[in-house]
């Protein structure tokens, strides 16, 4: 990995527009739209100078990009029958539309994924201090390293791209000491799905 003296700080301009809405204690329900600019993004690229050169990450500015998307937020309690009474699901979804463009490139920002999926699922018992907590979360297929095709020597690799893949957690936590301890214990990627990167090369 090689840093880059020569970057200039990135400078995000933002607008959002939301509703909000808290039906009672514990709940809500949002909804946003957004628009993102963003002047000299800094991007992580993929540096192959040729056979029997080595392989370096290298940081660089782009002129600039742009993104725009909605997002949708939901904290609901199921306790509208007694069997469901200490569950809580929570949901947070976007979307995101997002370009770099300039001489030659067309394409979304390194590391920025199309779509972000977030689904919980929480058990309270709020006397006993015994919270259990089920999240679920995907992410659309996002670039992981910029290529450098656009080189002057006209050699180099296309976008390595991360394929999605689905993320299941789970924590179960104890306040202890009354109440002024925890206790948690973590599980992660219990779905154990292979991650694929790979070259894109016919865009299909």
């Amino acid at each position: 990995v090689i840093g880059n003296k020569n970057l200039t700080r990135t400078k995000i301009t933002n607008l959002d527009l939301r509703y909000e809405l808290y039906p009672r204690a514990g709940e809500l329900f949002t909804f946003g739209v957004f628009y993102k600019y963003f002047n000299k993004p800094i991007e992580l690229y993929f540096n192959n100078s040729g056979a029997g050169s080595s392989n370096t990450f290298n940081f660089s500015n782009v002129d600039n990009a742009t993104g725009f998307g909605a997002e949708l937020e939901l904290r609901k309690k199921l306790d509208f029958t007694s069997a469901l009474k200490h569950f809580t699901v929570t949901t947070n979804l976007s979307y995101i539309y997002n370009r770099v463009k300039g001489l030659n490139i067309d394409r979304p920002m390194q590391g920025q994924s199309p779509y972000i999926i977030n689904i919980g699922l929480q058990y309270d018992i709020e006397k006993t201090g015994l919270t259990s907590t089920v999240l679920f979360n995907r992410i659309g297929r996002r670039i992981l390293f910029v290529g450098n095709l656009q080189n002057a020597t006209g050699v180099g690799v296309p976008e390595i791209w991360e394929n999605p893949r689905s993320l299941l957690d789970f924590q179960l936590a104890k306040k202890v000491c009354k109440q002024k301890g925890e206790i948690k214990l973590n599980i992660s990627d219990l779905l154990n799905q292979r991650a694929y990167f790979y070259h894109d090369i016919n865009d299909n």
